[in-house]
């Protein structure tokens, strides 16, 4: 069955939010600000029904719209446990926005390991924490995907002068992407697409320097 990726950057900071498409169903990774317009258009146009909301992690950038959406389809809002209480209760991380974040407390929780089905999908969720403790990415090993939120982009990765983000979390994370296949395909949360072999040069020195 086939599955189209639909990336809709979104909001201020252009942060992507990834569309999945099958003939009647959708999944959504992330919901930015003024994603919940985009996704209902394309969703109409499609005639899908979305049925979850994956929240990568609880920056702002990524979740502002994600109520909006549920209320709109009914679709599941899904995180990793650690997410909860920045979900119930969201805030800016340094300075304050110009609007409100509405709470958006999950339906579903999902830790390391965890299997997400969205057929003919199966996703394993990785907790990627270091630029958020609660940010997890979705590994699909049969199409090669990885949706990463903010763990890796081309040439980078997501900063660590934030609260709660830890550096030496993020070089544990990244040893662990290590070991997915090269020509895995990753969707990060801002930005063009990349692989793990493209990336893996630079990661593998900043691994064994460990800073």
């Amino acid at each position: 069955m086939a599955v189209d990726i639909v990336t809709l950057p979104c909001g201020p900071l252009e942060t992507n939010a990834y569309l999945l498409v099958t003939e009647q169903h959708a999944l959504l990774v992330d919901a930015p600000p003024d994603s919940c317009l985009a996704v209902l258009d394309e969703l109409e146009r499609r005639q899908a029904r979305l049925e979850r909301i994956v929240i990568t992690h609880t920056h702002w950038d990524h979740i502002v719209d994600a109520t909006a959406l549920r209320r709109e389809t009914g679709a599941l809002i899904v995180a990793h446990p650690q997410a909860v209480p920045r979900l119930q209760q969201p805030r800016p991380l340094l300075t304050p926005l110009p609007f409100e974040i509405e709470p958006a407390p999950p339906d579903e929780l999902v830790e390391d390991g965890a299997t997400l089905l969205f057929e003919p999908l199966c996703f394993t969720v990785i907790h990627t924490p270091g630029h958020a403790p609660d940010q997890i990415s979705l590994y699909e090993p049969t199409r090669r995907w990885l949706f990463g939120g903010d763990t890796l982009f081309p040439g980078g990765y997501g900063r660590v002068d934030l609260p709660g983000s830890s550096m030496a979390e993020t070089i544990r994370t990244l040893r662990r992407l290590l070991e997915l296949p090269g020509d895995v395909i990753v969707f990060p949360g801002h930005g063009p697409t990349t692989t793990i072999g493209h990336e893996r040069g630079w990661i593998e020195q900043l691994v064994a320097s460990g800073s």
